[in-house]
């Protein structure tokens, strides 16, 4: 097992798995085709809804045999596959499960309780046997609930799976239109669930795609993503350095610290230092050890350190 430091740590060419929610008709699968050198896994028949213009390579499939096969196939061809709906995969890993496996059978019929916990171990394979190759975009229909008279939007996807679905994704977020405008909710709200990372959050607004401009939205969102992972790279660095300089110089300090009315002195030439991470809380804690390991005691009348 090798050990990697933070300043090590660059997360840029990670692949992406991505959540979006919405009503039928929002425009989920056109917002998906965006994505960067896309392919499309049509598991809902739904690639027909979508315009001619924005029709991205495709394949329809009915068995997730069929599934698994063609994105073996994708392997090196594309950046980006997308599986239209995440829910008709769920109803696909079902089927599968049913054919292959006896415990996903009850004795009396239909789908067992031991079924999910099949589909649960195969989703989280596939998804990070998915994101070795690609990013990910998993599409879901919408539906709306009450409860208390509060309406909520939750996933169309059969039992825990709803919750399961959430589990590989790095964001997730919920389309809708709003005034005639498109948005997507990175944030968790009262309404819907979400899921926000990598300096994405809140409500982003989805342009309206006029004739013959390029469809290419999660393109840019993805690049974003890139950049922000490596602004974040760059400043761990800069962290780290000044951490490990922090470090050295409050440790010099304490160990000079050898008379009690050096305590607030050092105490305040600790603070002045430039602090990176986590420096200031741990240089705290080894003056209090030593400040106990000599003796000293504060008085609060002189309002100074003393030998107790």
């Amino acid at each position: 097992m090798a050990i990697v430091k933070p300043e090590e740590m660059n997360f840029s060419d990670k692949n992406i798995i991505m959540i979006v929610s919405g009503l039928p008709g929002v425009g989920k699968t056109t917002l998906a085709l965006s994505a960067p050198d896309v392919v499309l896994i049509d598991s809902d028949e739904g690639l027909a809804r979508v315009k001619v213009e924005h029709r991205k390579d495709s394949s329809i499939v009915k068995t997730y045999e069929e599934l698994l096969a063609d994105i073996k196939a994708c392997e090196g061809k594309y950046k980006t596959v997308v599986i239209d709906t995440c829910g008709a995969l769920i109803d696909l890993l079902k089927d599968w499960a049913m054919r292959n496996d006896p415990k996903a059978n009850k004795a009396s019929g239909g789908f067992s309780l031991q079924g999910f916990g099949i589909i649960k171990q195969e989703f989280l394979r596939l998804s990070a046997e998915l994101r070795k190759n690609f990013n990910v975009i998993y599409l879901f229909h919408a539906q709306k609930e009450k409860d208390n008279e509060e309406t909520f939007y939750s996933l169309v996807c059969e039992g825990s799976a709803r919750t399961l679905v959430y589990q590989p994704a790095d964001l997730a977020a919920y389309m809708f239109i709003q005034n005639g405008e498109r948005y997507l909710g990175f944030t968790p709200t009262a309404q819907y669930s979400a899921k926000s990372a990598y300096g994405i959050k809140g409500l982003v607004k989805i342009p309206e795609l006029t004739e013959g401009e390029p469809n290419d939205f999660l393109t840019k969102l993805f690049a974003k993503i890139r950049e922000n992972l490596l602004a974040d790279s760059a400043l761990t660095k800069t962290k780290q350095v000044e951490y490990e300089a922090a470090m050295v110089a409050g440790k010099a300090l304490i160990a000079c610290m050898d008379s009690p009315d050096l305590v607030i002195k050092t105490g305040d030439e600790i603070k002045r230092l430039k602090h990176g991470l986590t420096s200031e809380k741990e240089l705290a804690a080894l003056m209090k050890a030593k400040v106990k390991e000599l003796g000293y005691v504060y008085n609060s009348k002189t309002k100074a350190y003393e030998q107790a």
